[in-house]
């Protein structure tokens, strides 16, 4: 089944690595035009612009802290100007620093909340006055993790404690926007082939090889693959769902 997002108009935060950047391409390759708001890294950036421009498909890059409210207004405005509309949120912006939480500093603790946790509230909220506004029966898709639905060893707890925060932000918000049309879903990955994953100390990731029945990390690209299908009109009836892609842990 082929699944097409032609005509669509997205906005991602994180745009660039990891997740983020695997949603982007794949957007991009269903035919969506795409908003791509990175944080800091310039050359990734541009390499993901090239690379989607070189499809004929039409990308922007807005650069910024997305957990920002003012600059989360200003993301939204530049998007949906550069691209026409928005139809699309998806919420990636994330951080993880792998510290157990008796060594956590207040500025790590503090950090994870901010780029989690507040950048859904800085760009949800303008998205969604805009979708209300223009009568748009948009889509928004929150990446969260596993590790916020069920207990997942050796997982950071700052980090799990904000994932779960974002999988109560999916189910409430929905009830609020269902009477516009809007739906609101979230991706919960388990173990997937990013920084992070790279950065975990061998035994971590092989004790999680271990213990996933399939044997092995995600990759980026199986994420974004679902992520599609969510974004597209053929998922026209989930919503506040929080939908687990974690090799069976």
């Amino acid at each position: 089944m082929e699944i097409r997002l032609d005509g669509k108009k997205a906005l991602i935060t994180g745009g660039t690595r990891g997740i983020g950047r695997a949603i982007s391409i794949a957007l991009a390759s269903a035919g969506a035009e795409i908003a791509i708001n990175y944080h800091s890294n310039d050359n990734c950036a541009k390499e993901i612009l090239k690379e989607i421009t070189d499809m004929g498909v039409k990308a922007e890059l807005i650069k910024g802290d997305a957990s920002d409210f003012q600059f989360g207004q200003t993301l939204v405005k530049r998007a949906s100007e550069s691209l026409g509309g928005l139809d699309i949120l998806i919420n990636n912006a994330a951080i993880s620093h792998n510290t157990p939480f008796l060594m956590l500093e207040p500025e790590e603790w503090l950090s994870a909340v901010n780029i989690n946790v507040n950048a859904l509230y800085s760009v949800s909220h303008p998205v969604l006055k805009y979708m209300v506004k223009q009568k748009n029966q948009g889509k928004i898709l929150n990446i969260t993790s596993i590790c916020g639905v069920r207990p997942v060893a050796a997982v950071p707890v700052h980090y799990a404690m904000t994932k779960a925060a974002i999988n109560a932000f999916t189910y409430t918000l929905s009830k609020e926007v269902g009477r516009y049309g809007i739906t609101v879903n979230a991706i919960a990955p388990g173990l997937i082939e990013t920084d992070f994953a790279k950065n975990l100390p061998d035994a971590r990731s092989a004790d999680f090889k271990k213990f996933c029945p399939m044997g092995r990390i995600g990759k980026p690209e199986e994420v974004a693959d679902l992520a599609v299908f969510m974004l597209s009109d053929k998922n026209s009836y989930m919503t506040g769902e929080t939908v687990i892609i974690g090799g069976g842990l």
